[in-house]
This record gives structure tokens, C-alpha cells and sequence, in this order.
């Protein structure tokens, strides 16, 4: 694993382990129907999903604090996946050289100025078609994301996990500018976010059949 000094499916549940809440699993599940061995992914926000992206092969950062990072590297240590090709810190760090993203993942529980602040250089390096996950995108900084991307053509709604996740697919060219001005439209704490709701059917048929759409 490097660390920086601005540190910070086909069948459900194929993964060894099983996480404490359903919807990880489920969202798990899909990683490894979609990531690919060499492949660049990214993660802002805590959690343990971006075991997920190593397990597959991919080099995976994560943003966040050194505790998260920390906890991500025990995760992969228990579960005895390979970690040099892990990197971290409190910022997204994207030289100009470097290949674009093929993968982001936001986390719940990410505060809107953190992940307002890193969302410019990941929206700008994932490559066109690349996915973006969005953890519980009906509540909270990834509801407001979701509100700037359904009015951005470049972004797709693809689909929904676990009742809670949704993801998108990135189909134009996205500048800093754009990408930046997307949010600001959203930013307003006085605004209820919509994000991407999710009835009591939807629940139920993600929970029964989690992979009923495919994702190439």
C-alpha cells in the first residue's frame, strides 16, 4: 500500500464475507461483476468496499481519513487480499499522466464539502462510460450529487441496488467548470434534496432479484 502525506456476480453474496447490512453485500456483489483486473478505482468517503476493487485486481485509492484508510487495509488484511496496490489520503491525488478512472464510489455518510472538494477531479478523470456508485443516494451529499447529475446529460442513471445505492454512467465529456457548477446548483442547505427514491417495490425487488438490470 502507498500512502501519501496529505493523508488522509453473477450470484449474490459471492464474496467469502458477509457484511453486517444487506445492502453492502448487494452493492459488493455488483463491484465484482464489474470490476476488472487492472482497472483504476476510487473512493471517497470511509468503508470497506474498495476491498471489493482489490480483491478484483484494481488500483484503488481512497479518500479519507488515515483511521478509514487504516480500517480498509485491516479489512483486506483479514480477508487476505493484497494491498499494494492500495494508495490514500484527505485528498484525490490524479497526475496528468495517469490513466482516467474507471470506477467511483461515494460513501453515505460523506459530508457535502468533502465530497464537493474531491468531485471536480474525479467527475473530470473517469473515463466516458465509466461508472459512478452512489451510496445512499436518497439522503444526504450523494442526494444532492444525484439531483446535479439528472440535469447533466452527461450522466446516466443506470441503475439500483439494495434500495439504497444507485448508480451512474458516465456518457459526455465532463469539464472542472461544469462539474463544479452542477453542485453549486444543488449546494443550497436550505433545499431538500430529491436524490433517487426508492419505493417499498423497488426494495423488495432489489433485495430478491439485485441483479434485474445489467450493467456492461
Amino acid at each position: 500500500m502507498t500512502m501519501t502525506h496529505t493523508l488522509p456476480a453473477g450470484v449474490v453474496r459471492r464474496l467469502p464475507v458477509k457484511r453486517a447490512r444487506i445492502q453492502d453485500d448487494l452493492v459488493a456483489d455488483f463491484l465484482s461483476t464489474v470490476v476488472k483486473a487492472g482497472q483504476r478505482t476510487i473512493q471517497i468517503g470511509a468503508g470497506d468496499l474498495g476491498a471489493v476493487c482489490l480483491k478484483r485486481g484494481a488500483h484503488h485509492q481512497i479518500v479519507a481519513t488515515m483511521g478509514a484508510i487504516e480500517a480498509l487495509q485491516a479489512a483486506c488484511d483479514r480477508r487476505g487480499i493484497p494491498t499494494d496496490a492500495l494508495s490514500g489520503g484527505l485528498a484525490a491525488r490524479m497526475g496528468p499522466g495517469e490513466p482516467g478512472l474507471d470506477l467511483a464510489i461515494v460513501g453515505s455518510d460523506t459530508g457535502f464539502p468533502a465530497m464537493a472538494a474531491n468531485w471536480r477531479h474525479v467527475s473530470g478523470r473517469l473515463r466516458e462510460r465509466g461508472l459512478l456508485v452512489l451510496l445512499g443516494a436518497d439522503h444526504g451529499a450523494c442526494a444532492r450529487l444525484a439531483d446535479a447529475l439528472d440535469q447533466d446529460p452527461s450522466w446516466q442513471l443506470e441503475a439500483r441496488i439494495g434500495g439504497e445505492a444507485a448508480v451512474f454512467r458516465k456518457t459526455g465529456q465532463v469539464s472542472d467548470a461544469t462539474a463544479l457548477a452542477g453542485l453549486a446548483k444543488v449546494s443550497d442547505p436550505s433545499r431538500r434534496p430529491h436524490g433517487v427514491r426508492f419505493s417499498l417495490v423497488r426494495r423488495l425487488i432489489d433485495r430478491i432479484l439485485p441483479r434485474h438490470r445489467q450493467i456492461g
